[in-house]
């Protein structure tokens, strides 16, 4: 991965205000700063991982991303951002809305299957201990928030779709190349980032936990997405480079 502070690659700067500025709105509570820099999280991102590729592996070159990768690293993208944007504009993570909730859900579910793809498609596949793992997880909380609503019950949805991106992200091998090993720190981060929002919603608001909670919010989501986006793409890459050693 290009280094994020490189002037030369305007999108590693541009994630790094992005993410910087959000945790700044977040931390004062000054809403308008939040509303400009939190959408650009994503695209910053995915502009990373699209533009990212180059000599690896002792001078190997990846493969190239093909439309379908891209389709569906882009598509990923706007579904996050779509997400980003409906949860903010819903009071953020104090938001007590279920629907609220349950929409910004569902479009990083959208996300999630898109991504979740490309990793099959790149050659990922689920491992028996990951899978087992994560399964636990998502039965876990699952039954907890069933348990406090059963109108919960997308939500719980949601949690298992997330612990199945996270099992697959988890299950990557050397097989798709040292740049894509990022994925198996990328899932659980993301999981944990989803559960402190659920912790947010039960801290007073204002308070120094509240605040606390949201900037841990976005430093891990901000961490996530950008692992997850540009070690699938590496992945993809990977394949691409396989398949065109195996035709040459």
């Amino acid at each position: 991965m290009v280094s994020l502070t490189d002037t030369s690659r305007p999108e590693g700067p541009a994630f790094l205000a992005a993410a910087a500025g959000t945790e700044v709105a977040k931390a004062t509570g000054f809403g308008p700063l939040e509303k400009i820099c939190k959408p650009l999280i994503v695209p910053a991102a995915l502009a990373i991982a699209l533009r990212d590729g180059g000599l690896r592996d002792g001078g190997l070159r990846d493969g190239r991303l093909g439309p379908v990768d891209t389709a569906l690293l882009s598509a990923t993208g706007v579904a996050y951002t779509t997400g980003d944007v409906i949860l903010m504009l819903g009071g953020g993570h104090a938001s007590r809305s279920g629907s609220r909730l349950v929409s910004g859900a569902a479009a990083f579910g959208v996300g999630h299957l898109a991504l979740g793809g490309l990793m099959l498609r790149s050659g990922l596949r689920f491992k028996p201990v990951q899978s087992a793992v994560h399964g636990v997880v998502a039965g876990a909380a699952g039954a907890i928030l069933l348990s406090e609503d059963r109108s919960n019950a997308p939500l719980a949805a949601y949690g298992g779709l997330l612990a199945a991106l996270s099992a697959l992200a988890t299950s990557v091998d050397r097989s798709s190349g040292p740049a894509a090993s990022v994925l198996a720190v990328a899932g659980p981060v993301f999981l944990l980032s989803d559960s402190l929002i659920l912790v947010r919603r039960r801290t007073e608001g204002g308070s120094a936990l509240a605040r606390a909670l949201d900037v841990g919010v976005i430093d891990t989501y901000a961490t996530a997405a950008l692992l997850l986006l540009t070690g699938t793409a590496a992945a993809a890459r990977a394949a691409a480079a396989r398949t065109a050693g195996q035709s040459a």
